[in-house]
């Protein structure tokens, strides 16, 4: 390691009173309980999107009676609480995407390289 990186969880380790091994132990060691945590919250917003997007094409479309057409235009919303719906269910979906994307990197290197994750939060402080 660096010696740059090394002084500065020397300083962050004497800051909190503990030996700068003990506090990259305990760092390298909460990477994969980080890694899982984030993991279980995208999964959970995930499985909430689909959600309320299946709800969205449930409420504002209706199978018609004959088998060889396709969706009626035939609604349980009204237009303009259709047209929420579906704004609101496109921007959770955007939602979603763009905070998985941002945490894929930090799950992947929580479970992959533990001490890549550390160092990262260690430098953010």
């Amino acid at each position: 390691m660096d010696d740059k990186y090394r002084q500065l969880i020397e300083d962050m380790a004497a800051k909190l009173g503990v030996t700068a091994e003990h506090l990259w132990g305990v760092m390298v060691k909460q990477a994969p309980i980080s890694g899982a945590v984030d993991l279980v919250i995208c999964i959970a917003i995930t499985v909430a999107t689909v959600w309320w997007f299946r709800v969205v094409i449930r409420k504002t479309t209706r199978r018609s009676d004959d088998p060889d057409t396709y969706l009626s235009p035939r609604s349980e919303w009204n237009d303009e609480a259709a047209f929420l719906a579906w704004v609101s269910a496109i921007v959770s979906m955007a939602v979603t995407l763009i905070f998985i994307s941002a945490s894929a990197e930090g799950i992947v290197s929580a479970f992959v390289n533990p001490e890549y994750w550390a160092l990262q939060k260690l430098l953010k402080c």
